[in-house]
């Protein structure tokens, strides 16, 4: 399984990255002290939207010299082996996503005991994984010192200067990771991150309601009779994350096979409007309900939809929604008009990652930063990501792992390396920061119906155009 999971989705990822979503700005902080498991804390004045993808506003104010200069280049790290500390002490800012705070906390609970003499004084913010870059490069110098991150940010904040290069130090423990996620996070011949997890979207089920050979086929999950439901099957039809997967699915290829070639842009093609037939023929089915992430939760758990696609994310949420009856399985297959067999769809992928910010050593000193870094190894671990497997059942990128991990009977972990069979890791080229919003608006359009077919061409053409420039 390990060897067919890393030939099929190993793709060679382009050196700059997209980085464009809004800004967002931390919404709750914990303050770990020295002394063991302290978590007080107060709150920042600001509201929370949580989107598709871990996604965080709010309001709130950082300061910094924007200064991006120095040397990090890590030759100064200190050793890697475990020990108790030198006595020195520290104070580190962490982002992470809502869900993950508590077991972040736990993570630097044991941090601070095993460097038992340091003392430490950590400040874990909520930020949305999918948003870090925006935030990152409104001002490097006031962004957080370690952050997790999703892989399709990462080469637009090394073009930026605004991630700290891994030193070679950590480079072994990099180089145990899944193939995928060591491309994942590496710019040129350099890492710039320490990958974590794997991930890719997939179908959530309420097993009291259908059972896993209904949720196979798009066609018959949504044909299916299910008392009370309003809907039989729930997606974001807003979000191009996953409204992608119909483009994919039909043969259409963004930026050349790989996703990688900036100068081959083919949107506007026979495969596109075989997708979007598609896509418009969906408005016909009355139990497919599009459903923003902040209405999941409740939609399940009120058994008002009866399966939904998501990702990984989502885990924690759904399992406590749909307790017992909660089921998974890879996404559906659908059929084209005119074809004679079912297609799988497909899907993106990712990997999530933790970065170090890059900051003038007049705004952080060559030792933080060299603490920093590995902080963001230690968060990354084997020993971290077998936590996150058995607390959020995350898949992990560790070698050694994820070849345990596929065996271990985890449904989730099971479906997301399935999956990835049908998965494309998302395009790393700066000119997909053109594409979400802008594809996310047509493909809504075309859902709702508010495009005649005769137009859909002149609207691809308009978004193919954006990510040529």
């Amino acid at each position: 399984m390990k060897s067919k999971f890393l030939k099929v989705i190993v793709i060679v990822m382009a050196v700059v990255m997209v980085a464009t979503f809004a800004a967002c700005t931390p919404e709750i902080i914990y303050y770990l002290d020295a002394t063991e498991g302290g978590n007080a804390g107060g709150t920042l004045n600001g509201g929370g939207n949580n989107n598709a993808g871990n996604t965080d506003t709010g309001t709130g104010t950082g300061t910094g010299t924007g200064t991006n200069t120095g040397d990090n280049s890590g030759t100064a790290t200190p050793a890697v082996e475990d020990g108790t500390g030198d006595g020195s002490t520290y104070s580190l800012r962490i982002w992470c996503a809502e869900e993950d705070v508590d077991m972040i906390n736990e993570m630097l609970t044991a941090y601070k005991k095993k460097y038992k003499d340091n003392t430490y004084k950590f400040t874990v913010e909520k930020q949305g994984e999918d948003t870090v870059a925006s935030k990152v490069l409104q001002d490097p110098s006031a962004a957080a010192d370690v952050f997790s991150f999703a892989n399709d940010q990462l080469g637009n904040m090394v073009k930026q200067d605004a991630l700290t290069k891994i030193p070679t130090a950590y480079t072994a423990q990099i180089d145990s990771q899944i193939e995928v996620a060591r491309t994942a996070c590496k710019s040129g011949n350099d890492y710039y991150a320490i990958p974590y997890s794997y991930e890719n979207c997939f179908l959530y089920y309420n097993k009291a309601l259908v059972n896993e050979s209904q949720v196979a086929s798009l066609d018959t999950l949504l044909n299916a009779s299910i008392a009370g439901v309003t809907f039989n099957l729930g997606i974001d039809m807003a979000d191009s994350y996953y409204t992608t997967m119909f483009l994919y699915t039909a043969g259409v290829q963004i930026f050349g096979e790989q996703g990688v070639d900036p100068t081959s842009v083919d949107l506007a093609n026979d495969n596109a409007i075989k997708a979007c037939r598609y896509i418009a023929s969906l408005q016909s089915k009355k139990k497919l309900g599009s459903i923003a992430k902040a209405d999941q939760y409740a939609s399940l758990k009120n058994q008002n939809v009866a399966a939904m696609i998501s990702g990984p994310h989502m885990i924690s949420q759904f399992k406590e929604a749909l307790g017992a009856n909660f089921g998974v399985a890879m996404l559906p297959t659908i059929r084209f008009a005119g074809d004679t067999a079912d297609s799988q769809l497909i899907s993106f992928g990712g990997v999530k990652m933790y970065g170090i910010s890059r900051k003038a050593t007049d705004v952080r000193s060559q030792k933080d930063t060299n603490e920093a870094i590995k902080l963001a190894a230690y968060l990354s671990n084997a020993e971290n990501q077998q936590k996150r497997l058995d607390d959020r059942e995350f898949c992990p990128t560790d070698e050694d792992l994820f070849e345990t991990a596929v065996e271990s009977g985890i449904p989730t972990v099971e479906v997301v390396v399935a999956q990835s069979e049908y998965s494309k890791l998302k395009p790393g080229l700066i000119q997909m920061s053109n594409y979400w919003e802008n594809m996310a608006a047509f493909l809504l359009g075309v859902y709702k119906l508010s495009y005649k077919e005769s137009e859909w061409m002149g609207e691809l053409q308009k978004v193919e155009e954006k990510l040529k420039q």
